[in-house]
């Protein structure tokens, strides 16, 4: 049997490329900024990446300049996509998503896990995994974006919550605690924040509204 090294060569060399190539894309274009999840986003960059490298290394009409091209090309295009993410409110909700309360002071918002199609038995298991038996032990239970539960129980410290995020305010975690915008913005003038955009997060816990802006200074209510 007659074997070409050649060939073979020739693809071995462009899957160590390939290789590289996945390497320096994903560390340079990949959001990693969303600790341990995987947004709908990373999924797509991954998945669409696959298929580019998956056609060089097996179509042998492909050649090293039309693969940097598109390599390039794919690289701004995600680029802008992630600035998108980053920057935007709803950039942020549409590729990483918001979360979602499913019981607010005890109450189960029944259409809303219909809406999540989250079952009812569903919510059972994920209640015993955080070692609660009872619906009457639920203060507050919301899914997050990576689709993980998140459980305060009745008597237990009032949870964190995020009300500006990188400049964008949060309307429904404003909801979660009871406040306006317009009491949010009065709190800021308090503070002698004028531009929303100044500030990096802004989270409320325990009775108090804790800011840090993005020239890293730190203000606390």
């Amino acid at each position: 049997m007659h074997i070409n090294f050649w060939i073979y060569g020739f693809m071995i060399i462009k899957l160590i490329m390939a290789i590289f190539a996945a390497v320096v894309f994903m560390r340079l274009f990949t959001p990693s900024g969303t600790l341990k999840q995987m947004t709908p986003l990373a999924v797509i960059i991954n998945f669409l990446l696959s298929a580019i490298l998956s056609e060089f290394i097996l179509n042998k009409n492909i050649d090293l300049i039309e693969f940097i091209i598109v390599i390039a090309i794919y690289g701004l295009l995600i680029s802008i996509l992630n600035r998108f993410t980053f920057y935007t409110d709803i950039g942020h909700r549409i590729f990483i998503g918001n979360p979602q309360v499913i019981v607010q002071n005890g109450q189960i918002d029944v259409k809303k896990m219909e809406r999540l199609k989250i079952s009812a038995r569903d919510f059972a298991v994920a209640m015993r995994q955080h070692h609660i038996h009872s619906l009457k032990e639920l203060e507050m239970a919301q899914i997050e974006p990576n689709g993980e539960l998140t459980i305060v129980k009745r008597g237990e410290k009032k949870y964190s919550v995020i009300v500006i995020d990188n400049g964008d305010i949060d309307e429904s975690a404003l909801e979660k605690i009871n406040r306006s915008e317009k009491w949010l913005r009065r709190e800021l003038r308090k503070k002698r924040i004028r531009d929303i955009d100044d500030i990096f997060v802004a989270q409320w816990h325990n009775g108090r509204l804790q800011i840090v802006k993005k020239d890293k200074s730190v203000e606390n209510g």
